[in-house]
């Protein structure tokens, strides 16, 4: 039988050091929990953020290939926009299927009935994680269902969990070697305004420091030195990645903001992470941003959607780092 890991939070510090070498990011969300599960022989995982009041979202799509479940419902431009949870998966497209065990367990919280306005709005991006395995496990239904009842108040894990659980960065070019990534956070809150992004990095991309150094992926065995990416193109413009490639993230903020501003929060947050992730938003990439407002407060005057997608923009630049182990 197939073994379902939850995540067993043991922490042995204030910080967010754990003892099975996993870390978590203390954060203050009411309206927000965080849940994930992993099978551990795939490896594979599946990471639920789930809102208990509800939330309002938006979606920005950058990457050439993407997969992605109830995208429609959080366009802008449609009327809808309500989310009860997020999944960020692995599994590839199969992988989307965490989200129905989401979905199963909210109708449970709920009575076990369905009308109209309280049909489960779960929208879900999945990331590939079938290189480097030798097996088709993927998240289904069932860890999806066990990520949702592992959720937490106020505990983000992050590391090579969850949705993060088996990716890589460094992917474009031969004779040197990808390496793994994960799943990263970070948190901000100041005078009322709160902004938690989680990220789960599969880029096709290197991972760059804020001097624009190679600190993850395409890793030459031999030297022990990292190749640009850039530069081996520059050289020979013939070379082409390997496929699978897709970071999927989500940006929440408990500022009441509208959806058309909380779009352009979204498009400003996922195109600073071209500042760390080179290249970024390929043909070979399925990039995928949820943008979340849980309205639990309103928005503070001179607060603009502008001046929160700097702060989130900030914040990934973080989580991208933690996502490789960059930085604690």
């Amino acid at each position: 039988m197939r073994l379902l890991l939850a995540l067993t939070l043991i922490c042995v510090s204030a910080y967010v050091q754990c003892a099975d070498n996993k870390m978590i990011l203390k954060t203050n969300f009411n309206n927000l929990e965080v849940g994930t599960a992993e099978y551990p022989d795939g490896p594979t995982g599946t990471t639920v953020l789930y809102f208990p009041r509800g939330a309002i979202g938006a979606i920005d799509i950058r990457g050439g290939a993407a997969a992605v479940r109830e995208g429609s419902s959080v366009q802008s431009e449609n009327t809808w926009g309500w989310v009860d949870a997020v999944v960020l998966s692995g599994g590839s497209t199969m992988g989307l299927e965490a989200a129905d065990g989401v979905a199963s367990e909210i109708v449970k919280l709920r009575g076990g009935k369905i009308k109209f306005d309280t049909v489960p709005a779960v929208p879900a991006a999945i990331v590939y994680d079938f290189s480097g395995r030798d097996n088709s496990i993927y998240p289904d239904k069932a860890l999806g269902a066990q990520a949702f009842k592992a959720r937490k108040k106020n505990e983000v894990p992050y590391g090579q969990v969850g949705g993060g659980s088996f990716v890589t960065v460094g992917k474009w070019l031969e004779g040197v070697k990808s390496e793994r990534s994960g799943q990263g956070a970070a948190y901000y809150e100041k005078d009322g305004v709160k902004i938690l992004v989680v990220t789960v990095l599969n880029a096709v991309g290197n991972i760059l420091d804020e001097k624009n150094n190679i600190i993850k992926g395409s890793l030459n065995e031999e030297t022990g030195e990292r190749v640009s990416i850039t530069e081996r193109i520059r050289n020979d413009a013939k070379s082409l990645p390997k496929k699978g490639n897709t970071t999927i993230t989500a940006v929440i903020t408990n500022v009441n903001l509208d959806r058309l501003d909380l779009k352009r929060m979204g498009i400003m947050s996922h195109t600073s992470m071209a500042s760390v992730i080179s290249p970024f938003h390929t043909p070979w990439d399925g990039d995928v941003l949820f943008t979340l407002s849980t309205r639990e407060v309103s928005q503070p005057k001179g607060v603009s959607a502008a001046n929160l997608g700097v702060i989130a923009s900030d914040l990934l630049r973080t989580a991208v780092w933690r996502a490789v182990g960059h930085i604690k």
